[in-house]
């Protein structure tokens, strides 16, 4: 099998095989920059397929025989987020951001550095990236700092500003179908977002006399739109994720949940993992899962703290010392944490 027949499966949306082929390519090859670039292409594929800890292998392998690109590190460190390897990924990304020079390339390292940054839990520490992607003057540049700039105002608390900048970007992003995957997460954004300040009502510092049931339509609305844009580009973890978050809102049967939590344990992806057991957690009404996220969310604190949260409104204990300390920079789960807390028995 030869680079032609690669492509075709990749042009057929068989990203597995193609990520098979490059790599039986990258191996037959004489190494150095041949093997590299196989290799790299096959990095690339098996993201696409869902498969973080064979495109961590395929990039490794890559590096054996060429010193890293910026684009070999942005990939890395997307598949080593993909396994929840999220302390690596903020490395490699610092790595790429450091050495790339101005451009569509420096952009987007620094937007998988803020990324992997949030996702480590350092928000403070994203600021600055997300900062200097502000200044690269490219239409892809201002798009990724919009989008990243929403999730620092959701962090805050500001959840008008947070859902003000995702339509703005999704209305953007829409007429472009080569944004397709862009547009979906805009959309999962927006849509979990709006159940987030569902789950606010009640909270001091929230304004009150929202319509809750009018959020809960619109934020399904959000998750059909991400579910057809993550099938125009084959993304299945993209789509079964959108789907999980349809079926809670219409508090169906846990079977599309299911699904969607046994193929993110077959395929390694760790974050999505996490999610869907807490996404199956809040439908079925039970804290068993949200305790299970708790222990998988390892490197990520935001995550570990949601989950801890999300247990004891089911009604399991939680530890609301560690609660307080993973939640910190997360104003709204914090509320809601706290809100647990004056609950309590004196």
């Amino acid at each position: 099998m030869g680079p032609a027949e690669a492509e075709a499966l990749e042009s057929e949306g068989d990203w597995s095989g193609a990520g098979k082929a490059w790599m039986a390519l990258a191996r037959e090859a004489p190494g150095g920059e041949p093997s590299a670039r196989f290799a790299s292409r096959a990095c690339d594929a098996h993201r696409r397929a869902d498969e973080p800890s064979e495109a961590v292998q395929a990039m490794r392998f890559a590096l054996a025989h060429r010193p890293a690109t910026v684009g070999d590190a942005v990939l890395l460190a997307g598949a080593l987020l993909d396994c929840g390897e999220v302390n690596a990924a903020v490395s490699v990304s610092a790595s790429a951001a450091d050495s790339a020079e101005e451009g569509a390339g420096r952009a987007l390292a620094l937007d998988v550095l803020a990324s992997s940054m949030l996702a480590a839990g350092m928000v403070q520490e994203a600021r600055q990236p997300v900062a200097e992607l502000s200044e690269v003057d490219t239409a892809s540049a201002r798009m990724a700092s919009r989008f990243r700039l929403a999730q620092l105002a959701r962090l805050e608390g500001d959840l008008r500003q947070a859902e003000a900048q995702w339509q703005s970007l999704a209305a953007l992003l829409r007429p472009h179908p080569a944004a397709a995957g862009a547009l979906a997460a805009t959309w999962m954004e927006l849509g979990e977002t709006l159940v987030l300040r569902k789950s606010l009502q009640g909270v001091p510092w929230y304004p009150l006399g929202d319509d809750g049931d009018l959020q809960l339509a619109e934020a399904e609305a959000c998750f059909s739109q991400a579910s057809a844009a993550w099938a125009r580009v084959s993304r299945k973890a993209g789509f079964l994720r959108a789907e999980a978050w349809r079926s809670r809102l219409r508090a169906a049967p846990t079977g599309t949940v299911d699904t969607a939590v046994a193929y993110a344990d077959r395929q390694g992806l760790l974050g999505m993992a996490v999610e869907m057991r807490c996404v199956r957690a809040a439908t079925a009404r039970n804290p068993e899962d949200a305790l299970d996220a708790v222990r998988l969310a390892r490197q990520t604190p935001l995550s570990r703290g949601r989950a801890r949260v999300l247990a004891a409104e089911l009604g399991g204990r939680i530890d609301l010392a560690a609660a307080r300390s993973e939640l910190r920079h997360d104003v709204p789960w914090l509320a809601r944490a706290e809100r647990l807390a004056n609950a309590l028995p004196a």
